[in-house]
């Protein structure tokens, strides 16, 4: 049977006139003729050209080109593509639901630009298992990002006050993991790489122990050397200064500890190991045999953070907008089975236009209204700069 039998109908776009089918293309594309005006067009199906230009968006939103060189593998101009993905915009991702519980999840923030942080939580493979977009690391972002997600063995954390409070609410009793790399670098701030003292020397050194433990005999070990060290060195942390004997810095003191900075750091490492936080990941209740916990969240941080991170860098100067639907696209495509064509709908590409204005009242569904704008500095790296309220919502 020949395949231009049967013609459907088609009207011609110059006269109106009926159309018929005339042959195909070198490509396969059906091509039509108008026997009044001798007009001659091939049909295109759009949802076909609309994936192809998806496919690019992706392929350059989660990539390290520029646009022009994304442009240029198509072989059409900067502009041209802009305008032909500009719709692409219009499709939002979404992490699939997870109903598998994991032995331990990682939770901590990344700042990006236009005073935004993203929350995102992985599970044991590493993968990334739900995110929040917030201003700042507060305990109502972090409930939003444990929200309906099954009781970890662990939570891998920084240790800030938002999450640890949105753990105890959430997940009652769950061990938590203290970041052992932060507590390494909160120690350093206290004592500064080069301390003067001698017990700052020792402290320092016992800090930067703690990442290499890995065993429960090894945390033994440490906390052994670190009664030792308070039993050298006790005296010296109780040390006073008076405000006779330094008035300049009396403010109103009558005495103060002669080495807080010292103090701080010492009683943190005490403080951490009494709630259960410095060695959680070799408590033999949590451990099974042969199992192995992480002590520090570099999964999280080298990962998922460094690689929106890095994304951002190759793509500057993106609206508010279009950052944070890049970011939402590089976390999804870092999911075990990404699908980012099962997004698209035909609303999506007769959608164009201008970017949607923000709306600066309360988000529908959020726990608290979007704050107002505060001024500050718009770093890149940092977290400061304008505060515009956290979104309210979880993928």
């Amino acid at each position: 049977m020949s395949r231009n039998k049967s013609p459907r109908a088609r009207k011609c776009p110059v006269c109106a006139e009926p159309m018929r089918k005339k042959g195909f293309t070198k490509a396969g594309a059906q091509r039509w003729k108008c026997d009044a005006c001798r007009l001659s067009l091939t049909a295109k199906r759009e949802d076909r050209t609309r994936m192809a230009e998806f496919r690019a968006f992706i392929a350059w939103v989660t990539g390290k080109r520029s646009m022009s060189e994304a442009a240029a593998m198509l072989g059409t101009t900067r502009q041209a593509f802009a305008a032909r993905i500009a719709w692409c915009w219009n499709v939002e991702p979404s992490l699939p639901s997870v109903s598998r519980s994991h032995r331990y999840v990682m939770a901590d923030g990344t700042y990006v630009p236009y005073g935004w942080c993203l929350l995102v939580l992985t599970g044991d493979d590493g993968r990334p298992v739900k995110w929040q977009w917030c201003s700042t690391e507060t305990t109502a972002a972090y409930r939003q990002l444990f929200g309906r997600l099954n009781r970890p063995g662990l939570l891998v954390c920084d240790g800030g006050r938002g999450c640890l409070a949105a753990v105890e609410a959430r997940w009652r009793g769950v061990r938590v993991q203290r970041c052992l790399v932060h507590v390494l670098r909160n120690t350093r701030v206290d004592l500064t790489n080069k301390p003067k003292s001698e017990a700052g020397k020792a402290l320092l050194r016992l800090a930067r122990g703690l990442t290499k433990v890995r065993t429960a005999d090894g945390a033994a070990i440490w906390l052994k050397d670190l009664n030792a060290w308070h039993a050298e060195h006790g005296s010296y942390l109780k040390e006073r200064t008076t405000a006779k004997q330094d008035p300049m810095r009396a403010n109103g003191r009558k005495w103060w500890w002669t080495h807080e900075r010292l103090r701080r750091a010492y009683f943190r490492l005490v403080k951490l190991n009494r709630d259960g936080m410095l060695f959680a990941f070799c408590d033999p209740d949590i451990v099974r045999d042969g199992d192995s916990l992480p002590s520090t969240t570099n999964q999280l941080e080298g990962g998922v953070n460094a690689i929106v991170k890095r994304m951002l860098d190759h793509h500057r100067g993106l609206s508010e907008a279009h950052m944070k639907r890049c970011c939402e696209w590089a976390v999804y495509m870092l999911t075990e089975h990404p699908d980012p064509e099962s997004f698209v709908a035909p609303a999506h590409w007769k959608r164009f236009g201008k970017e949607p204005v923000e709306d600066d009242g309360p988000t529908p569904g959020t726990l608290t209204a979007v704050q107002l704008p505060a001024t500050g500095i718009n770093a890149y790296e940092n977290g400061f700069g304008i505060r515009k309220g956290w979104a309210g919502r979880s993928k």
